[in-house]
């Protein structure tokens, strides 16, 4: 039995959380092996050089691509970073050959993987395709780029998958299996209620918050005022709040600026990154979850946590509810934080809030139709069906 091998691409902290258990699962399957590439954010220092996360033990081979332009023009530095990692990229892909890359979600780095293996003729197995962020970003244009570009898509809820076929998909390319955030929130592997108490110095008994706000790329010049306005709302809230460091785009300078004059403030505890399983163990002890994340929204349904979503970034991505959608004013914000802690009938309804994540066991469909698709011509010989 020939062993295929598959490729998987990470660029940022929050994509590998949401590919470490399928990274895990293909891994498992005999008759599979990974290859994992690296990039991005994971080897820079200001953003937590988050490569140390990675469980080696649970790949055959890792490769690291590298690059820091370290200019000031951030917006000219993704350009250069996307370039680079095109050309660095088709060595990597070129030397590995495998016989399916995987991707997820919509980040730049991602979309010049995608480039790069799509010319070099490497099916694309895209996750997360079919979503909407309509919120000013570039996270739309980026996703459905990839997805005309990958041969298959593994959607996260039912919206997504008729999404992608109304981008004309052909339907046998086109799977439904929900997200792979939620298999690691089913998992055990994260860190325990008195292992967050202690790493984090907070008292289980009292309101903790996660916090965690991006940049908006077409709005990158008013980061620092929108994040500074989230933050004067948690300020004068004095709830304990751990707060992450943004995800490395146009306007991050901005969002860490803000944060970093708050650094004194002795309800809050910065950090650059949390870790995947700091991070999976504040979400199940946290009593809500605030920012413009996707994590906010994707991950929380199932854990039955209220989170409060601010401004536009999340705008139009499916939600349940126990979303409360709150603009980028300081006193709206505490108000809705306020709700989510403190209104019982809320608290009542979050509990039996709706999950459209799906239930569970994403990582082995997704490993199941990797190791059984038939990689004859046809898969990279796409049709449109309009």
């Amino acid at each position: 039995m020939s062993i295929r091998n598959i490729a998987v691409f990470t660029g940022s902290r929050s994509e590998h959380g949401l590919l470490s258990q399928v990274v895990k699962s293909i891994f498992l399957e005999p008759s599979l092996e990974v290859s994992l590439i690296v990039s991005g954010s994971h080897l820079l220092d200001e953003y937590g050089k988050t490569v140390w996360e990675i469980d080696k033990s649970c790949v055959n081979r890792i490769k690291k691509i590298a690059f820091n332009a370290n200019i000031n023009d951030k917006e000219i530095e993704t350009l250069l970073f996307f370039s680079n990692l095109v050309s660095r990229g088709a060595n990597v892909l070129t030397e590995l050959r495998p016989d399916i890359i995987v991707l997820a979600g919509d980040r730049y780095e991602t979309f010049a993987m995608a480039t790069t293996a799509f010319y070099l003729n490497i099916p694309i197995a895209h996750i997360f395709g079919g979503d909407l962020s309509l919120g000013g970003h570039f996270d739309d244009s980026v996703r459905h780029s990839i997805t005309k570009l990958s041969h298959l898509h593994f959607a996260t809820n039912d919206d997504s998958y008729k999404r992608i076929l109304s981008l004309g998909e052909e339907p046998w390319r086109v799977f439904n299996v929900g997200s792979t955030a939620i298999d690691n929130i089913l998992s055990s592997d994260c860190l325990a209620p008195k292992e967050i108490a202690n790493e984090f110095n907070v008292d289980l008994a009292k309101p903790i918050i996660v916090f965690t706000q991006h940049p908006i790329a077409t709005e990158a010049d008013l980061s620092y005022s929108q994040t500074k306005e989230s933050l004067e709302a948690l300020n004068e809230l004095s709830y304990q709040t751990i707060i992450t460091y943004p995800s490395n785009d146009s306007g991050s300078d901005g969002v860490i600026k803000a944060v970093e004059e708050f650094s004194n403030n002795p309800n809050f505890r910065i950090r650059k990154s949390l870790g995947w399983k700091s991070y999976l163990g504040l979400l199940k002890v946290a009593s809500v979850v605030v920012g413009n994340s996707s994590s906010g929204i994707i991950e929380t349904p199932i854990l039955k946590l209220p989170c409060v979503d601010i401004g536009t970034r999340q705008l139009g991505r499916l939600r349940s509810e126990n979303v409360i959608d709150t603009p980028n004013k300081k006193e709206e914000i505490k108000k809705a934080i306020k709700k989510a802690i403190n209104d019982k009938k809320f608290v009542e309804r979050v509990k039996n809030c709706s999950n459209p994540y799906g239930e569970g066991g994403t990582s082995k469909q997704i490993t199941n139709i990797l190791k059984s698709i038939s990689l004859h011509k046809s898969l990279l010989q796409k049709k449109m069906t309009f």
